[in-house]
């Protein structure tokens, strides 16, 4: 009894203690965020923090400013899209593409894959951007078949609105990869790369990859001393224009967006085909499976695993990769073709069914590239904390950005709480974001930091509340 006594005594004391600590941690943070508030960089903005520790009871939280202010999330809109299709999908999710033939005819049936032909996943791994058509040509030649009539497109699985209204639409804006197309049938993120070329008679020419006569390049640039060329392409066609003045040729190869994922797609892998030696007699037709008619036999599959996907859209913050996730949601949850509305009202429903109040969350997009989208920070804190419930959950927190890698290349450079974040940054004209996670010493804790109508840049402001939070209870 003595004993029992003692012991409780003492645990009494250490959780006094314990609390003490804390209570003073906590206190010291708070003064330290208050100095930071007034920075000149945040007159006349908008700032919502929501810090937090994952606790044996769940989260607890450490400090709130606006927490449940919705505020424009930019890239960090990504996070539930990604957390959604994580939790629904699981770890072990692959998306695929298939090839049929139907009689004389292909088919291609395009399952929301926004990898296939990805510059980047292909290069990691030694390939060309056309690998996978190749690799069919050579399927498609040790059945026997040299030549074929159409070859068709079925990108049902999304609905036909490649583009979302709601992002921001100037002209120029639409030719850079972020504004990239969405479509039930992807390649090369739906985009072209192009550098232009000095012909051997002096005249100007452009180099594309893929190699395509789906964007037919006219020659409007001229040389000159200086080097300031684009190609423009005006909206809903691929009628491409080489501008400006070229200096010397480049091996610097730039990107400019599509119209139509999936006809471009097809048109691709006619070329492949043919350059394969396989006759292509007809045309690229978008047509579903069931109606080309004929029974199907299926020739091949290609599969993009769900977490090079989740890498590409939370570590390099690829809009391409999270707005067709959002799509492929609402496909799921209707069985209709995915839709940006379907996909959000997927994406809502998942977060009501883990207890977030939806009422400080709106998204008109899977990405955060529309100024329409809004989400409070203690949102985003009690999504990323929910995922680290979910099986493999590893798999999901690997997804996130290192500093020093991605689109936090440049964060956080010197700082001693680097090693220890996995974190997903956010920038669009008006917003800048950050959230993730932070460990030490075996405690997790989860952040979310958001800026709205800053000056200047905030980058360092955001990494300084979470190196103060770092230094404070580490």
């Amino acid at each position: 009894m003595y004993q029992r006594f003692i012991v409780c005594v003492f645990g009494i004391m250490f959780l006094v203690g314990g609390f003490s600590t804390s209570l003073a941690r906590a206190e010291s943070l708070s003064r330290q965020i208050a100095v930071l508030l007034h920075s000149s960089q945040l007159r006349g903005a908008q700032v919502g923090i929501c810090l937090a520790e994952m606790g044996p009871a769940g989260i607890e939280p450490i400090y709130e400013h606006n927490a449940d202010l919705p505020l424009m999330p930019g890239s960090n809109g990504k996070l539930l899209t990604t957390s959604t299709a994580f939790a629904k999908l699981g770890a072990k999710a692959v998306i695929k593409t298939r090839l049929y033939r139907v009689g004389n005819n292909l088919v291609i049936v395009g399952g929301g894959d926004p990898a296939l032909g990805d510059p980047v996943l292909c290069q990691r791994v030694g390939w060309k951007v056309t690998q996978v058509f190749h690799d069919w040509a050579t399927q498609l030649k040790k059945l026997g078949i040299s030549r074929v009539h159409n070859i068709y497109i079925d990108d049902s699985i999304f609905n036909h609105h490649f583009f979302n209204q709601q992002w921001p639409t100037p002209s120029s804006q639409r030719l850079d990869w972020y504004e990239a197309e969405v479509g039930g049938l992807n390649f090369a993120m739906n985009c072209v790369q192009w550098a232009p070329r000095i012909n051997p008679d002096g005249s100007l020419g452009v180099n594309l990859v893929p190699a395509t006569s789906y964007t037919p390049v006219t020659i409007q640039a001229r040389r000159g001393p200086n080097e300031s060329v684009w190609l423009w392409r005006p909206p809903g066609s691929n009628q491409l224009s080489l501008r400006g003045m070229v200096n010397a040729a480049t091996n610097y190869y730039m990107q400019v967006t599509i119209h139509d994922p999936g006809l471009y797609t097809g048109t691709v892998f006619r070329h492949v085909l043919r350059e394969s030696g396989i006759a292509v007699t007809g045309s690229v037709i978008r047509r579903t499976l069931a109606n080309v008619g004929g029974a199907p036999h299926l020739v091949a599959v290609y599969q993009t695993p769900l977490v090079d996907i989740l890498h590409r859209a939370n570590t390099d913050s690829i809009n391409l990769m999270a707005e067709c996730l959002c799509k492929l949601l609402g496909h799921l949850a209707t069985g209709a073709p995915g839709s940006w509305a379907n996909g959000d009202a997927a994406i809502m429903a998942y977060l009501k069914s883990i207890g977030i109040n939806v009422n400080l969350v709106h998204m008109v997009d899977g990405s955060g590239l529309s100024h329409h989208d809004h989400i409070a920070p203690a949102v985003l804190v009690d999504v990323l904390a929910h995922d680290l419930t979910l099986p493999h959950a590893k798999v999901f927190v690997d997804s996130l950005c290192r500093p020093g890698h991605g689109t936090l290349i440049y964060r956080f450079r010197g700082s001693p709480a680097a090693a220890h974040i996995r974190a997903k940054d956010g920038h669009i004209t008006g917003a800048s974001t950050l959230s993730g996670y932070l460990w030490d010493h075996h405690r997790t804790f989860i952040f979310s930091v958001m800026v709205n109508h800053y000056i200047g840049n905030v980058n360092g402001w955001e990494d300084q509340v979470i190196d103060d939070l770092y230094s404070d209870y580490r």
